[in-house]
């Protein structure tokens, strides 16, 4: 084999005639492949890239598939100077004339991701109402509002959004052959088709509303939906959670619902993570994937007695226990899975002295 390896030698790249070396290559390469390159691109990062030259101006509205709508530098001034309630009040509009510019321009087929953090309420209900209708239309796949009064889930808002429910819009469709939906309070009252809806996988909604309805409709019809958290709901129609069925859930977080009470979870069989706050009662059955549990809530034995069916072949397990009621059946009952669990456990200081000297120290674990 004459010349083997020899033959591919490294050449020392040199400016050429065709090449000039101010010369901007990158702007030399075809639409598609530039907007390829934005597409990995943050929202302001790829707006910035329309001063690079005439060509690349309007380029990002092709290109963006995340739309990360950010403004925890404006949340910091509203914390600052929070006895000016005027100033979140034109903090707020400036956000929403923000968001409502940037869609307006937006021009790419379909979204990666919609985020909106900012602390809005009920006087922004219906663009955000509009913001959702723009973000199902295009196919989104992880949808997050964080509305969050100083991004505390216990700082309530007077009157938070609503998060809007979804109602079959032609009513004598049958439920299996649902065509299109509409959501309402909106102000183009637009229809959507199903399909829009399913390429959703993950849906976090902080310091918003939201009613046992619609998270049931949301996990019923939502068939790829993998990740659902609902952080500081105040809604009185938010009282039980039942998740059923074949659904792709397979992690859940209901915290800080202010009316939460009861919360069901039968036939979930992908359910890998659940974590839940002040929940009275919680039944688990046929969860053969759940192996990471968050617990908060005042009795340390009514939790065991939520979890007991679980607690042999959790991974990990966190418990916040604000009450001292630890007795010698929950710790008897809680003794099993030390060698096989991961534990995390937040007591008081009477309940710690109690715990730690009833109980065998022999897993990996955490008490404090």
């Amino acid at each position: 084999m004459a010349g083997g390896l020899s033959d591919f030698h490294v050449m020392k790249c040199t400016n050429s005639e065709q090449y000039p070396e101010d010369e901007d290559r990158i702007s030399l390469l075809s639409t598609d492949i530039l907007v390829h390159i934005l597409s990995f691109l943050k929202l302001k990062e790829a707006a910035r890239t329309s001063l690079v030259s005439k060509l690349w101006v309007g380029l990002w509205m092709f290109a963006v598939v995340q739309l990360d709508f950010d403004a925890s530098k404006v949340l910091l001034e509203i914390a600052a100077v929070r006895s000016e309630p005027s100033f979140l009040s034109k903090k707020r509009c400036h956000y929403v004339e923000w968001v409502n510019k940037v869609l307006q321009s937006h021009k790419a087929m379909v979204i990666d991701e919609f985020r909106i953090c900012f602390e809005l309420d009920e006087s922004s209900q219906d663009d955000v109402d509009e913001w959702l209708l723009y973000a199902f239309a295009k196919r989104v796949k992880s949808l997050q509002l964080d509305f969050l009064q100083f991004g505390m889930p216990t700082a309530f808002v007077l009157e938070p959004y609503l998060f809007p429910s979804c109602r079959i819009f032609d009513q004598n469709v049958e439920e299996n052959s649902i065509e299109s939906l509409s959501i309402i309070h909106t102000k183009s009252f637009r229809t959507l088709r199903v399909t829009d809806f399913q390429s959703l996988r993950s849906l976090r909604l902080a310091g918003v509303d939201v009613t046992g309805e619609t998270l049931h409709f949301l996990m019923e019809k939502f068939h790829l939906l993998e990740h659902l958290v609902v952080i500081g709901s105040q809604s009185e129609d938010l009282s039980s959670v039942l998740v059923c069925g074949s659904s792709s859930l397979k992690y859940l977080e209901l915290t800080h619902c202010r009316c939460l009470k009861s919360i069901i979870v039968r036939d979930a069989r992908h359910l890998v993570s659940l974590k839940y706050t002040w929940v009275s009662n919680v039944v688990l059955e046929n969860v053969p994937e759940l192996v990471d549990v968050w617990v908060s809530g005042w009795k340390f034995s009514r939790m065991i007695l939520q979890l007991s069916s679980l607690l042999t072949r959790l991974e990990s397990l966190t418990l916040r226990v604000s009450n001292s009621d630890v007795n010698e059946v929950s710790l008897n009952s809680f003794s099993e899975i030390w060698c096989n669990t991961t534990v995390r456990i937040y007591l008081s200081a009477y309940c710690l002295v109690l715990f730690v000297s009833s109980s065998p120290i022999q897993g990996r674990h955490k008490v404090s």
